[in-house]
Formats: C-alpha cells, sequence, structure tokens
C-alpha cells in the first residue's frame, strides 16, 4: 500500500497489501515480514527517487515477523484515511 505526505514530498510504501491476500499470494511475506519504504518526490521537476536511508524492517520485530497494516496522518485529509 501507498500513502503521499501531507506536503505532497514523500511517498511511503509498503510491501504488505491486504493480509489475507498477503497470506494467500504472498506466503513469504507472512514468514518473513513486510517492509516499508519512502520514495522522494520531486514536486518541482518532476520524478521519484527512492530513499536509500530509510526502511522498515517489519521482519525484525521482537514478537516475530508483522505486517504493515495501517499508515494514518491525524488531522489529515481523505487520502490520509488510507489503510496500509
Amino acid at each position: 500500500m501507498i500513502q503521499l505526505s501531507l506536503d505532497g514530498k514523500r511517498l511511503y510504501a509498503t510491501t504488505s497489501l491486504y493480509s489475507d491476500w498477503d497470506k494467500q499470494f504472498y506466503p513469504d511475506l507472512i514468514r518473513e515480514g513486510s517492509v516499508m519504504l519512502q520514495v522522494d518526490v520531486d514536486t518541482v521537476n518532476g520524478g521519484l527517487k527512492l530513499n536509500p536511508n530509510f526502511l522498515v524492517d517489519f521482519g525484525k520485530e521482537p514478537l516475530g515477523p508483522a505486517l504493515a497494516h495501517e499508515l494514518r496522518y491525524p488531522g489529515g485529509d481523505c487520502s490520509s484515511d488510507i489503510w496500509i
């Protein structure tokens, strides 16, 4: 799933879509956990670039691998109500 930051300059993406579908179509993801990446958005010149300094590995959680479920920006607009 993806979520654009409120200022439109960062796009966050996870490798998990929907846990029931992940179980059916991506069983390795259940065993290894998902990750979240940040894509920098160039709002002046256009273009996207993967941020090499940002990676959240949910496979290394203390209680074992996990899936990213939701990312919300409190006080955001309707686009911040996307479940991740």
